[in-house]
Order: structure tokens, then C-alpha cells, then sequence
């Protein structure tokens, strides 16, 4: 139940816990200032009645005194209109009054037991409770020396009601004066934090407002502080992300289908092909066959999309491990030779030292035989593929070098884009599929490394990743 209260108290909007907290903090402060403004008055009150109440004793001890001089004090006050008049109380002992002033309000016995130890005492100011309708007294005690007898005490009575009063008078007008100043704290507050988040609902009415078919717009609100702009340019290369993996998915749907278009074109045809009467088994077998190349290469591209997804999702490097990448240069420059030497094209491994990475073997071939095979795919033959592994300022650094056709300098910044083609015909005649330079990127990217590329058309390129060296 306490947790349901809380729920429905709880302010579920900017605007109203800003306001909530500032008028919390303002009425605490006031509050506070409230308390030390009554009890500076209050002390200050209290002194003067004190003073008021220590000036009328001894003025009444000078003007009582041939009284109190006498032999029988109390005839002797009794008699004096002064001393009935003022509210005062004679002893000739301690707890032996000799005269009490009709005007002094009716005590209790614990009233009296406080002026008989006052006046025991000697304490000079004691404050005791008369009649609970009139409120506290407020008495003063003087010794009165008398020459050749006892001493007597009087004691003054002052009624603290008036103090009281304008205490809770000043309390009454301090309440009301915070209560005013909050309702126009409030309405001012609420009006203040109104405008001040006025940017942030258009900001959010904005943002609404964009679609997936119009990722292009941007939230061109200027939110008047720093915060606000921040925001408004974090949301903006928030959307900016966003259109670049929207464009780059459409493109990928778009590529990917076009170039599955081109096997699956050719199957029909080799399909139809076979369907039509009056051929013989060696044009079936032949049709077969191409059937078959055109699925391998089907294959390869899905295989191929399959993995450069995975890899842009980030889920090669599951099982993360210590790799010689000298070990796996070495054997992956094994099986390059093989189909380096259908096009008698040369191979050169060199090792100038062995750095280890931490990451996966399997992918690090994928890269190294990716490059060779692009290597040996535009290089002519009798030409020579360089290979070399060694470490840099703690980076291994892997290079791939070619004498081949090279890259244009236009090509250059989109050579690893998906199924970026320089030359779209002679790539697909050769085996491409536009995928794999595209695929090495985003593994090297995996392991935190990255892909500088120098070529120069007709002399040839090289490709060198450099990843961070394991520890």
C-alpha cells in the first residue's frame, strides 16, 4: 500500500518536480529564516522586559522604603496606596510573607515555593506560572538592607502576556508572509520552468515528426543554453547514425539482390534450357555443369553475406584467442600457391618477425587468403605477390603486395564498400563477388585494427593491415 501512495505521489514530469523541488528549497530557506527572525525578536522582547521589570523594582524600593524601614512592615505597606497598587510581594524571611499586594495574581503552591527559593537564593529573575488564564509571570527579586534588623525581599511581578502576544503576532505575520511568497514562488516557477522546457516539448514534437522515409531532416532547434543545444546536436548524430545504417541496410538489401539475380537468371535459363525436347545426353551434361557452377557461386555469395553480416554485428570474436600470425601467413601462402600457379604467378613469403594476436585464427585466414586471392585475381602472369609479416610501435603489420592492373584513385575510398566493383564485368568473369575486401575490412575492424591501402594503376597495389600486438 505504501508503495502504491508513492507511485500516485510521485511527480512524473520534469516541470513538476522542478517546481516541486524549488519550492521546497524555498520554503525550507524561509522557514529557517522565519525561526532566527522570532527568536532574535523573541530574546529581544524578553531583554527589554527584564530591564523594564529590574528599573520598576529598585524605583519602587526607593519609593517603599520608609515602609519597609519600619517595625511592622506590613501595617506599614498596607497602608501605602503604592504598594496595593503594584503587584508586589514582601518578605521578612524567605518563606515568611509579610505583605502581599493585592494586585499579584493568585499563585499555586508551586508558584510560591519558586519566589520563597528565589528569594532563599538570591536569583534575581525567575519566571513562575500564576493563574493558567492570565499566563506566566515574570518576577524580580531585591534585597532590601535594613539597619539594626533582617533584611527583607521584595518581589516585582510582570505579566509576560504582552511579550507573548506580540510574539504570536510576528509568528502569525511571518506564517502568512511565507505562504504568500510560495503561492508566487509557485506560479512564478511554473511559468519559469514552463518557458525553460518549452524547447525540450518542441524538440520532442520534432522528433516525432521524422519518419523512417525522411531520415534526412535534422531537429534545427536553437535551445537558448548549453544543455539544450548539446542535446538537440546529440539527437542530430543520433539521426545521422541512424540514415547511415538505414542507407547502408537498403543498399545491402539492394546489392544482395542484384547480384543474387544474375545465378539465379542463368540457373532458369540452364533450367528451361533442359526442359525444351530433342537434346542429347552430352548437352545435358554440359547444362549440368553449368548448373552446378552457377550454384557454387550462389553458394559462395550467401556464405560470403552470412559472414560479412556477422561481422558487422560483431560476433567473430566470440572465442578470442593468442594467434602467430607468422604461423598463419605461412599457411595460408600453402594453399595460395596452388591456384597462384594455375596463372604461373609467383609467391614470396617474407618474415621479419613474429608478433602474436589476440583473436581468431580462422577469421585472420579468411583475411590473409582474401588479399592473395584478390592479389592473384588482377595480377598478370610471370608476375611475383609479396608477403611479409612483422611488428611496428606495437602493432603486428601484415602487407600484401601485387605487380597487377592497380586502383584508381577514384576507386580507391570505396574499394571496401559492399559489392563495390571497379571493373563490375571483369570482377564476375574472374569469380568475384564484390564481397571480399568488404568482408577483410569489417574483420580487421573486429580486432581493432585497420586497413591502409597505396596503389598505383598499372604498377600495381599494396594492402597492409595493422592490428594490435597481443601483450
Amino acid at each position: 500500500m505504501y508503495s502504491a501512495i508513492r507511485t500516485r505521489l510521485r511527480l512524473s514530469s520534469v516541470r513538476g518536480r522542478l517546481t516541486f523541488w524549488y519550492l521546497l528549497t524555498l520554503s525550507a530557506s524561509l522557514s529557517g529564516f522565519a525561526v532566527f527572525v522570532f527568536l532574535v525578536r523573541a530574546h529581544t522582547l524578553y531583554r527589554e522586559l527584564d530591564a523594564d521589570l529590574k528599573i520598576r523594582a529598585h524605583q519602587l524600593a526607593s519609593d517603599l522604603r520608609p515602609a519597609m524601614l519600619s517595625l511592622n512592615v506590613a501595617i506599614a505597606l498596607a497602608r501605602d496606596p503604592r504598594a496595593r497598587d503594584v503587584p508586589i510581594i514582601v518578605r521578612t524571611a524567605p518563606d515568611a510573607p509579610a505583605f502581599h499586594s493585592p494586585s499579584f495574581p493568585p499563585l499555586d503552591w508551586r508558584g510560591e515555593r519558586q519566589l520563597a527559593d528565589a528569594a532563599r537564593r538570591g536569583t534575581p529573575l525567575v519566571t513562575v506560572v500564576g493563574d493558567p488564564r492570565r499566563g506566566a509571570l515574570r518576577v524580580a527579586t531585591l534585597t532590601v538592607d535594613r539597619p539594626g534588623a533582617e533584611a527583607v525581599f521584595m518581589q516585582v511581578a510582570a505579566p509576560t502576556a504582552p511579550v507573548e502576544g506580540t510574539l504570536g503576532q510576528l509568528a502569525g505575520t511571518l506564517i502568512l508572509a511565507i505562504m504568500l511568497v510560495l503561492l508566487v514562488a509557485a506560479y512564478g516557477s511554473g511559468v519559469t520552468a514552463r518557458r525553460a522546457l518549452a524547447p525540450v516539448d518542441e524538440i520532442v514534437n520534432r522528433a516525432r515528426q521524422i519518419q523512417a522515409n525522411r531520415l534526412g531532416e535534422r531537429l534545427e532547434i536553437h535551445g537558448g543554453t548549453d544543455e539544450l543545444d548539446h542535446l538537440v546536436a546529440t539527437l542530430n548524430e543520433m539521426l545521422d547514425r541512424i540514415e547511415a545504417s538505414v542507407r547502408s541496410a537498403r543498399r545491402f538489401a539492394a546489392d544482395a539482390s542484384h547480384e543474387l539475380q544474375t545465378p539465379l537468371a542463368a540457373m532458369r535459363t540452364i533450367v528451361e534450357m533442359c526442359a525444351r525436347e530433342g537434346r542429347g545426353v552430352g548437352d545435358y551434361q554440359a547444362m549440368a555443369a553449368d548448373l552446378l557452377d552457377e550454384i557454387d557461386r550462389l553458394r559462395v555469395l550467401v556464405q560470403d553475406l552470412r559472414l560479412y553480416t556477422s561481422a558487422e554485428a560483431g560476433r567473430l570474436l566470440e572465442d578470442a584467442v593468442p594467434v602467430d600470425l607468422a604461423d598463419i601467413t605461412g599457411e595460408c601462402c600453402e594453399i595460395a600457391r596452388a591456384f597462384a600457379e594455375e596463372k604461373q604467378i609467383g609467391l614470396e613469403e617474407v618474415v621479419r618477425d613474429r608478433p602474436l594476436i589476440t583473436g581468431s585464427a580462422v577469421q585472420l585466414r579468411r583475411v590473409i587468403l582474401n588479399l592473395v586471392q584478390n592479389a592473384v585475381r588482377y595480377s598478370p602472369p610471370s608476375s611475383i605477390i609479396s608477403i611479409s609479416v612483422g611488428s611496428e610501435d606495437g602493432h603486428a603489420i601484415l602487407t600484401v603486395h601485387d605487380q597487377g592492373c592497380g586502383i584508381e584513385r577514384a576507386d580507391l575510398p570505396h574499394i571496401f564498400e559492399l559489392f563495390y566493383r571497379a571493373d563490375a564485368a571483369r570482377s564476375r568473369d574472374t569469380g568475384g563477388t564484390g564481397l571480399g575486401l568488404a568482408i577483410v575490412d569489417q574483420i580487421v575492424r573486429a580486432h581493432g585494427g585497420r586497413v591502409d591501402v597505396e596503389s598505383t594503376p598499372g604498377k600495381g597495389s599494396t594492402f597492409a593491415v595493422h592490428l594490435p600486438a597481443a601483450a
